[in-house]
């Protein structure tokens, strides 16, 4: 009965760490450092994103990422001023 217990225990245990895989982006700046941001949806995409390997213009043409608040932590990280960021999300909302 105790071994059935924990097996029950370790089923919910992995439902829920993939449950909070599915509802978060990790957004990588460095090996070390790493950004959760809600996702609006449960989805595998873009779940894991590197914003060293990306500019900032082709992150934030990525549409579930900027729903989650991407640009906040780009701010945040210094790869943008508020001034760059207000022409590069008129210029995305242009090309639509």
């Amino acid at each position: 009965m105790l071994a059935r217990l924990k097996n029950y225990l370790f089923v919910a245990i992995a439902i829920g760490a993939f449950y909070f895989v599915l509802s978060h982006h990790f957004i990588f700046s460095s090996f070390k450092d790493v950004d959760l941001l809600n996702k609006k949806e449960l989805t595998l995409a873009y779940t894991f994103y590197s914003i060293r390997q990306h500019s900032p213009i082709e992150t934030l043409r990525i549409e579930p990422l900027r729903n989650a608040g991407i640009e906040n932590i780009l701010l945040d990280r210094g790869m943008l001023s508020e001034q760059l960021l207000d022409q590069l999300l008129d210029q995305i909302d242009s090309q639509k």
